[in-house]
């Protein structure tokens, strides 16, 4: 049956498609984060669990973007020439992958201690080793969760937007029953058992949307010693990346419980909020792709510009109603149960903290695209160096005035930072794509709207705040991403009137 799904061919078409199902799979998130929230609020043992996951996830996270990112212009080019090769290309990296992710999970199994210790060296030896517990169960995910990566980089590749987009319901479908019906019986770690059966039902629905488009035999000429080559420095990038984390998560560490917690509920807030940003990003970088391989240079820099313009769109209004309205937007998903007064405000300070994320996260990704179709990493490498010693500073800078707010504001001006080169290093190879006269209006629009809801705060009730506050950050939004509503308006009208 899910063979009979129709295959999108444009960006416009697969940003819908992505984006429709993002809704529905969004939505479910948001019920998923309100059960994890009033079943455990923000508990020293959900800190030890989220610390848990991020090795997990992040480390083979790394690995896994790495090579989905460097397998696009790879694969594009061998299709080009030879169809057929691309399909033993992408087995190839399945299974070279496959080895990579399960030598992570063993490293996992053996020396969980020593791995948690490095990401939260805070933590007290009874916390630490808790976590190493639920370190071990993850074991297992590395290799499901690379799968999923490489896989859905398969589909995005051959533009099977609708399907890759169908298949990731499933987390969710799987995700929130496992928590609800096993939580009393498994606590926090309810949420670990319901990550990995949710990405393992996600991975076998990408299997069946792509097995047409991979071979396991493996010949002469699959590019795989190229790619393992070019992916190289992004994972070396990453593993910079992580290094943040750590630095992160040890600042973090030393601070009261619950901190942790409150970053990643805040930053899971920010990743279901922005969902029309993210699935907009994953078509472009396709068509991006195709064009940097086929050598047209306007036609890359078009698609950077309208990349980046359609992102701000939507991101600049978000962010300045994500910042004024945090509180009150964590206690309506929050605030039940063990998610008391007290987690709701660390969480709404955290979100503040990476507020900017929003709008800064969509250029940023938009110029390593660039690069990585390019295949030019240097850049990327070198950014990831100097961004360490620059989260670091900002780290001990900001925690004893901010603590875990500060460290979440650190993380948005090191995006700032490495933005900022991003887009002088791309200027300087005669790439102009920023639309600075557009981003100037809507900051000033922004902050006009923003000084004015902040006005309303002050001088009249909280009912009145939140109506009129909401009301006015709705205008904006949809005064700003006219133009995008309009072409998904007209796009699905199409559709509908195609069937």
């Amino acid at each position: 049956m899910m063979r009979r799904i129709p295959r999108s061919t444009s960006v416009a078409v697969g940003t819908i498609a992505i984006l429709t199902f993002s809704i529905i799979s969004k939505g479910m998130g948001f019920f998923r984060e309100m059960l994890v929230a009033g079943l455990f609020g923000t508990s020293a043992n959900l800190d030890a669990v989220f610390v848990a996951m991020t090795p997990a996830t992040t480390l083979s996270g790394i690995i896994a973007g790495a090579f989905a990112a460097i397998f696009v212009p790879v694969y594009h080019s061998i299709r080009n020439e030879d169809p057929e090769r691309s399909k033993r290309y992408a087995g190839a990296v399945l299974i070279s992958g496959s080895l990579v992710f399960l030598s992570m999970g063993i490293v996992f199994l053996v020396i969980p201690d020593l791995v948690i210790r490095l990401f939260a060296p805070g933590f007290s030896g009874e916390v630490v080793a808790y976590a190493a517990r639920k370190l071990r169960y993850l074991s297992i995910y590395p290799l499901i969760g690379g799968l999923e990566s490489i896989l859905g980089a398969v589909l995005k590749s051959n533009r099977r937007f609708i399907q890759f987009g169908f298949s990731q319901l499933f987390f969710n479908i799987i995700a929130i029953p496992v928590i609800f019906l096993t939580a009393p019986f498994l606590s926090e770690a309810s949420y670990i058992l319901a990550w990995i059966l949710g990405n393992t039902f996600t991975v076998i629905a990408y299997l069946v949307q792509s097995r047409d488009l991979f071979s396991l035999r493996i010949g002469k000429g699959t590019s795989i010693v190229e790619t393992l080559y070019l992916s190289l420095p992004l994972i070396f990038s990453g593993s910079l990346g992580v290094i943040n984390n750590m630095v992160d998560k040890a600042f973090v560490s030393l601070l009261p419980p619950g901190r942790v917690a409150s970053l990643q509920y805040a930053h899971t807030l920010l990743g279901l909020i922005t969902f029309m940003i993210a699935a907009f990003q994953m078509t472009a970088y396709t068509e991006l792709s195709e064009f940097v391989v086929s050598g047209d240079k306007k036609k890359v820099q078009e698609r950077l510009r309208k990349t980046v313009t359609t992102s701000l769109n939507i991101s600049l209004p978000l962010a300045a109603w994500i910042i004024m309205m945090a509180e009150p937007l964590v206690r309506i998903i929050y605030q039940r149960g063990q998610f008391d007064a007290d987690s709701t405000s660390l969480v709404s300070m955290a979100l503040i903290g990476y507020g900017a994320l929003i709008i800064l996260s969509p250029i940023s990704h938009t110029c390593t695209s660039y690069f990585t179709a390019r295949k030019r990493l240097k850049a990327i490498t070198i950014v990831s160096v100097f961004s360490i010693f620059l989260n670091a500073l900002f780290d001990w800078l900001m925690l004893r005035p901010l603590e875990h707010a500060g460290i979440a504001a650190s993380t948005s001006l090191v995006v700032l930072n490495a933005t900022i080169i991003y887009v002088w290093l791309i200027g300087r190879e005669g790439v102009k794509f920023m639309p600075v006269k557009r981003i100037l209006r809507l900051l000033g629009l922004s902050a006009g709207v923003f000084i004015v809801v902040a006005f309303l705060r002050l001088n009249t009730s909280t009912l009145i705040w939140l109506v009129f506050g909401n009301l006015l950050f709705s205008c904006l939004f949809f005064f700003s991403a006219r133009s995008e509503l309009k072409a998904i308006y007209t796009r699905m009208k199409m559709l509908f009137k195609r069937r």
